[in-house]
């Protein structure tokens, strides 16, 4: 037992409680991926249970840095430090002592999982109330102060608060994807809510420096590392635009921005088969920007092979401004740099078709110009 008075942090799953036969597969995965979250920590046991995890760490400060670290785990329902007893009443009522301060008036919620015990869960609510003159504290369905007990064959769970976890499915659970990562504000969010449905990123930065180290030292690192809370590593791809900026020189200016995103996501495409990853993610959100109309967007994707996930396409700014601001992107994203995917045109197009776009990509030998960008990439890896 730590100094709080508590002996474990109980983990319950989110939303691959109800995988069926499949949840084995995702509660393993989570399980994974809670250990490589908590490296560093110092724990005696990490227990896999049917319906939940059970964590024990070594003292009061490995409590802390496991409950933060844990804020950030997609899967989880809810995780609480939690003291252990035995499963019959007695033990259950002298345990809950230990954590209910004196004089404090607590309200009981008990839930029985082992349905051969021989109370049920109002019974057990009842023997509290019952013993209410014996004990050191009160009894009030009303009071916004909570005891919550979980019962199963063998041992009882007891907790005072549960910290809701974020949810969503555990990274590496639905597939890996190349996540198109600009470094403004919407690819952050998109990055995020990729990883919640259970993606597992290799990030493509694509920039205007010259040099690849220089990308590497500015924001894009700060992103990555707040992204980092919700994975133990990632991957980015740093490559120059300079190789699709000079051969640019030779369309109508107006056509530029569809096609260097024709460009990026043929990019995407290479290092997807050099990874292994099944999709792409992307910022985009329908009718944002000039090149994000639905026939632009048509254009720019065509002759990708990957499916492409744009986990925004509904929201407006305004909605993933208080996402990013929520997950802790926003202040690093408005830095000032230089977006190369922000080209500006006096009368940018925003109804080009696939034709047209196809035609334009010939003219300057897009493929080329991607073999010639793939040469002068930077892959660097982070672990968090």
């Amino acid at each position: 037992m730590n100094s709080r008075g508590f002996d474990c942090i109980v983990i319950h799953f989110g939303e691959i409680a109800i995988k069926g036969n499949n949840k084995i597969d995702f509660t393993k995965k989570l399980y994974a991926n809670i250990k490589h979250m908590l490296d560093g920590i110092k724990y005696k046991k990490f227990e896999m249970l049917r319906d939940r995890f059970v964590l024990y760490p070594t003292g009061t400060g490995d409590y802390e840095k496991s409950l933060e670290r844990l804020a950030h785990v997609f899967g989880l329902s809810w995780y609480a430090p939690a003291l252990i007893s035995k499963s019959d009443i007695d033990s259950i009522i002298k345990s809950a002592e230990k954590i209910i301060g004196k004089r404090e008036t607590v309200k009981i919620i008990a839930h029985r999982s082992y349905k051969e015990l021989p109370f049920t869960s109002p019974e057990l609510v009842g023997e509290f109330i019952k013993r209410e003159h014996e004990l050191p504290f009160s009894i009030d369905k009303n009071s916004d102060s909570k005891l919550y007990i979980s019962i199963t064959k063998e041992r009882t769970y007891m907790t005072r608060e549960k910290r809701i976890g974020i949810g969503g499915l555990p990274v590496g659970s639905s597939g890996s994807a190349i996540s198109l990562f600009s470094g403004g504000i919407d690819s952050p969010v998109a990055s995020y809510f990729a990883m919640k449905k259970g993606l597992e990123l290799v990030y493509l930065h694509v920039h205007a420096f010259n040099d690849n180290e220089e990308a590497a030292g500015s924001k894009i690192k700060e992103l990555i590392e707040v992204l980092g809370r919700y994975c133990s590593s990632i991957r980015i791809y740093y490559v120059p635009a300079y190789p699709f900026q000079s051969a640019a020189m030779r369309i109508p200016h107006r056509f530029e921005l569809v096609l260097f995103k024709r460009f990026i996501f043929k990019l995407a495409g290479r290092i997807s088969e050099i990874e292994g990853t099944d999709a792409i993610v992307t910022g985009e959100s329908l009718g944002q920007v000039a090149s994000q109309t639905l026939k632009n967007m048509a254009s720019s994707q065509s002759g990708t092979d990957q499916f492409i996930f744009r986990p925004l396409i509904g929201l407006d700014k305004n909605e993933i401004i208080e996402y990013a601001k929520g997950i802790g992107t926003f202040d690093i994203s408005i830095k000032k740099y230089k977006d190369v995917c922000s080209i500006s045109s006096i009368r940018p197009a925003t109804g080009t078709s696939i034709s047209l776009i196809d035609r334009l990509s010939e003219s300057i030998s897009l493929d080329e110009v991607v073999d010639r960008a793939l040469e002068l990439a930077m892959k660097k890896d982070y672990t968090f």
